[in-house]
């Protein structure tokens, strides 16, 4: 079936959807964190758990919070998002996503598919989380990373001074990233207590495995300063067509 959004709203069986949002989000500058912040009338957070289920309906999301979290999450959105399960976080992100995985790896097949997705990223696209399933079914595909092309000249720090590099070898990763469930899984368990930037990073060391790009999307940024509210805030009255 297909709505008028041009994604399918039939998807999801057997999908996990993990929202990490246990930071403290100290970089933002406001008691507040960022996931919790308010946009367009509703939590950070909350756009992004939203997107996910109307794309996919039958999946099963997971949230990671902190403690405060957990006490803000009751506050605004525990008695109409009562389906969703709530999981504690750690220190680190790797260690959310582990605790996440573990909560629910017990009810893990062959089959399973597991979308890690960052919750200060409220505007994912759902023509894209959908392209990214429609990848991750295939037989050959153990991961698929969203990707965008860099934009600017690149440089590598070197003390004082900078080397030029070629941006054409590097690209900007998003979220959500998606893995076959068993093989992230693995991963996790091997890199006990290990930390890295995202889960793409664990899932290429630990389960050796190579992760097929995918088209990211220009509006699926990450709220990280107030600056990026304002931003997200034109996305959502202009938003992008995802093109993959």
């Amino acid at each position: 079936m297909v709505n008028n959004n041009n994604y399918t709203t039939d998807c999801g069986d057997n999908v996990y959807v993990i929202i990490v949002a246990a930071g403290s989000g100290t970089r933002f500058g406001s008691e507040i964190p960022k996931q919790f912040m308010p946009l367009a009338g509703k939590a950070v957070l909350l756009h992004a758990i939203d997107t996910f289920a109307k794309a996919m309906p039958k999946a099963r999301t997971v949230v990671v919070l902190s403690d405060d979290g957990m006490s803000r999450w009751n506050e605004i959105a525990a008695h109409n998002y009562a389906n969703i399960m709530c999981v504690k976080g750690g220190a680190a992100r790797s260690e959310s996503v582990a605790n996440a995985i573990n909560a629910i790896s017990g009810t893990f097949d062959n089959e399973s598919i597991v979308m890690i997705h960052d919750g200060a990223r409220p505007l994912v696209n759902a023509d894209m989380i959908c392209n990214m399933l429609s990848h991750i079914r295939r037989k050959d595909v153990d991961a698929v990373l969203p990707v965008m092309p860099l934009t600017e000249a690149l440089a590598i720090n070197d003390g004082d001074y900078a080397i030029p590099t070629d941006r054409i070898k590097y690209c900007n990763a998003q979220t959500p990233q998606v893995f076959k469930a068993t093989k992230i899984k693995q991963a996790y368990d091997l890199a006990k207590g290990d930390t890295m930037a995202d889960d793409a990073a664990i899932a290429a060391k630990y389960a050796d495995i190579k992760i097929l790009k995918v088209a990211g999307h220009a509006q699926n940024i990450k709220i990280t300063n107030p600056n990026d509210l304002e931003i997200a805030k034109i996305y959502l009255r202009n938003p992008l067509p995802y093109r993959k």
